[in-house]
């Protein structure tokens, strides 16, 4: 099987038609339509995930995070950008970005993350006009109610999180009880307020910004883990759905998920 035709059949499962407007997903990266035996799956690309993609020979990279974004005005190598696009085209390796499509798949970002919290009975933020049980974010409910603290330490477990961002008035610190959230993992404050129309008690997204935080304290809270860490259950997700098209499609197609961290942020603690 050709890499184009693997792709149209990706596209059945994981719809780019999904993707936020504007957002860079699809074929980022192709020189050559090569026959497809090994299938690398990433959150984003690095020098070293390059160099790991070359170790198992994958002719397909499926990425999270697109490489190109929002484009490129020369390639010469001059940064991590250029010199990937020219490592790939070397290697004969395509590169092709899934996003805010697997944002937005019923089982997607948001969703795991709610899944890895405990959550049940959950539902899109935002679902899509033309397919209600796929959208943007998630909305989940805990069998019982937890305090504002207990919910922090889950999503710091579940992200692997250094840190967990909260926005609340210390004198309600032990007052606040949670029993249904809104996530969207990554960058996702543009969804706040959908979160609040949905009646959710808490709210889960990262790079929150300070005056956020002071108005979220009129709302309800904000958590922040981290853009990476929000995003912890990305590779792992993609790969899932991959292997269930792979065993369906019978073609001998290795899936391989590569966990590299790639995150640019440390964290002093």
């Amino acid at each position: 099987m050709k890499i184009t035709h693997f792709l149209e059949k990706l596209d059945e499962a994981i719809p780019l038609s999904f993707a936020m407007p504007d957002d860079p997903v699809g074929l980022q990266v192709m020189s050559e339509d090569r026959e497809l035996s090994v299938i690398a799956v990433v959150y984003e690309l690095s020098g070293e995930i390059v160099r790991q993609v070359k170790q198992i020979g994958a002719e397909l990279i499926v990425a999270f995070h697109p490489l190109i974004y929002p484009h490129l005005s020369s390639i010469t190598g001059k940064n991590r950008v250029e010199q990937i696009v020219i490592d790939l085209i070397q290697e004969r390796s395509g590169l092709y970005v899934l996003h805010t499509a697997f944002d937005a798949h019923p089982k997607g970002t948001s969703h795991l993350l709610a899944k890895g919290l405990g959550c049940t009975e959950v539902r899109p933020l935002v679902p899509l006009p033309e397919n209600q049980e796929a959208g943007m974010g998630a909305i989940g409910s805990f069998n019982q109610a937890i305090d504002i603290h207990e919910l922090a330490r889950r999503l710091k477990e579940a992200c692997k999180a250094a840190v967990v961002r909260i926005s609340h008035k210390p004198a309600e610190s032990d007052n606040r009880k949670i029993l249904s959230i809104g996530i969207l993992g990554g960058s996702g404050m543009s969804f706040y307020d959908a979160a609040i129309d949905a009646g959710v008690d808490a709210f889960i997204t990262a790079e929150a910004r300070y005056h956020t935080f002071h108005a979220a304290n009129d709302k309800i809270p904000i958590l922040d883990p981290g853009h990476a860490e929000s995003e912890a259950f990305v590779v792992n997700g993609m790969a899932d759905l991959i292997g269930e098209m792979v065993l369906d499609l019978n073609q001998g197609i290795r899936v391989v998920r590569i966990n590299e961290p790639t995150n640019p942020i440390q964290y002093i603690v």
